[in-house]
């Protein structure tokens, strides 16, 4: 009887480790999201506003560590960080794999982003949890776009394999974001 509860259990636990994984496979529709997938997309293009969105991710959570007021916020901020360091890491990796070789982004935030560092900066201590997730669910709606459309029909195999791998990464980033991260929106 124990040896049949234990393959009972294994087989739920199996289960249920196969229907998260089937999640984190990068299933949202267009419709889920609220944009659609941006096709034709350069290659160098692609690099250069992938670079930025991660850039931007970064340095506007960073700025929530240190004036977010909700822990739930801070945490999801620290979650950008990682993920979106990481995807940084992958894009700037498969940079010499590319055929025709596309150059290396710049290091300075596009005008739009740098903008919304600007609004957080001055957004007072009440209004900071707010405007930040606000902003973070517009800017994973846009690197969505950008990543699935790339993933669909981008042309660079290396850059497409970025782009496959980011989608569910921005896809839990945006339900969170959403969501006000697990509550961060519910004390405002």
């Amino acid at each position: 009887m124990r040896k049949v509860l234990i393959c009972i259990s294994v087989l739920a636990l199996a289960g249920a480790s196969a229907g998260a994984m089937a999640q984190d496979s990068g299933s949202m529709t267009a419709a889920q999201v609220g944009a659609a997938p941006m096709t034709g997309t350069p290659a160098q293009n692609y690099v250069a506003w992938a670079a930025d969105s991660d850039m931007y991710e970064i340095q506007s959570s960073k700025l929530a560590l240190s004036k977010a007021k909700n822990q739930a916020t801070k945490d999801f901020a620290r979650e950008m960080i990682a993920d979106h360091t990481q995807t940084t890491k992958s894009l700037m990796a498969a940079l010499p794999k590319t055929e025709p070789k596309v150059m290396k982004p710049g290091k300075a935030l596009s005008e739009p982003n740098a903008a919304k560092i600007a609004a957080l900066k001055d957004a007072s201590p009440d209004a900071f949890d707010a405007l930040y997730m606000q902003q973070q669910a517009e800017a994973h709606k846009a690197a969505w776009s950008l990543h699935k459309g790339y993933a669909t029909d981008g042309q660079d195999p290396a850059l497409r394999q970025v782009a496959t791998t980011a989608v569910p990464i921005i896809e839990k980033h945006l339900a969170h974001a959403k969501g006000g991260a697990g509550g961060a929106m519910g004390g405002m």
